[in-house]
């Protein structure tokens, strides 16, 4: 049986040489995208990974990658072949609730491996690290990281191999000095030059504080389809990372996404809460999302950071569901190994 939750189970440590299985457990978006999914696997390539394409990950069935039998056959063929050491989605979507009624939690966690991804990934690495405790990975995917024009980010690859490949503790996140701006990824396909960027937003500290506990890391709408599930995280203790999903999801909308959660009780005993840097908002809206926060969680009486590195924005930050980490005004310190 799946072991709990408060028993971390390390996968082994990322190296040279190791194959990454690349899977769509939810979006089609690789069918259609055929030049950021071989940008993506040459980068890989490139950074010394073997890599492979599970059978229905270019898949596509109306607005999904496949059948749910196919796709959860991908992910279960990927954890059961021992050449496999890695795990990685290709894009996001909506879907990925679809596989967890028949996820084969005891297969996983006999074979533990680096299973890396975000946004709808959040309802996978929730809910494998909830039920099996094995560490899961909030950090990039193969098209919008690691296929990037004309290759990713130094800083988001620099930052997953500290976390995913390094059996020590990654210590603080670094400060990421710069942001993509640009949203027009025809444009960039078109003209075949790097998306814009511009200076990044400091983080802001909406309510000062310490506090320590286990990273749980998440997407604003994704983290919704656990509650009132049997794969809903235990969120008490935890340092909770919430991350707005890319417009047009707005400021409004991610509130009642935080109210929903704090009505349902999942923030009533977290440690702490950090909230991800939004992609595509203005000032305006970061500030107006900054006072709604605030509206929410005043009560809980934790401290509280924005506009953190990580989710759907660019470059980004890894995060290991279940590491020890540590929050304290504008720096977050991550205190054990994610990987063995």
């Amino acid at each position: 049986m799946p072991r709990p939750a408060d028993t971390l189970l390390l996968p082994p440590a990322l190296r040279p040489g190791d194959t990454i299985a690349v899977v769509s457990p939810a979006c089609p978006a690789a069918a259609s995208l055929p030049a950021e999914v071989g940008r993506g696997l040459a980068a890989l390539r490139a950074l010394g990974f073997r890599t492979t394409t599970m059978p229905h990950a270019l898949g596509r069935r109306r607005w999904t990658a496949g059948t749910v039998e196919q796709r959860l056959d991908d992910l279960h063929a990927a954890f059961a072949d021992p050449a496999v050491r890695g795990v990685l989605y290709t894009i996001g979507g909506d879907h990925s609730a679809q596989l967890l009624p028949g996820l084969d939690l005891d297969l996983i966690a006999a074979n533990p491996k680096v299973l890396c991804g975000y946004s709808d990934a959040t309802v996978l690495l929730s809910a494998v690290h909830a039920r099996t405790g094995l560490v899961t990975f909030y950090g990039p995917a193969l098209i919008p990281q690691f296929g990037e024009l004309p290759a990713p980010y130094p800083e988001t690859v620099e930052h997953f191999l500290r976390v995913a490949g390094t059996p020590a503790p990654a210590g603080p996140c670094p400060v990421l000095p710069y942001q993509v701006v640009d949203l027009d990824f025809a444009r960039r396909e078109r003209e075949q030059r790097p998306r814009d960027r511009s200076a990044a937003p400091p983080r802001t500290v909406l309510v000062p504080g310490t506090a320590e506990g286990p990273v749980l890391a998440a997407c604003l709408p994704s983290l919704r389809h656990l509650i009132g599930t049997p794969w809903q995280p235990d969120t008490r203790g935890r340092l909770l990372f919430l991350e707005p999903s890319e417009p047009p999801y707005s400021p409004a909308t991610a509130d009642a996404d935080l109210w929903h959660l704090s009505n349902s009780g999942l923030l009533d005993e977290v440690a702490g809460v950090v909230f991800g840097r939004p992609l595509g908002w203005s000032e305006d809206d970061r500030h107006a999302f900054h006072e709604a926060a605030l509206d929410c969680l005043a009560r809980l009486g934790v401290p509280v950071l924005a506009d953190l590195e990580f989710g759907h924005t660019n470059p980004i930050l890894t995060l290991p569901n279940g590491v020890a980490a540590r929050l304290g005004g504008t720096e977050v310190t991550l205190l054990g190994p994610a990987v063995a």
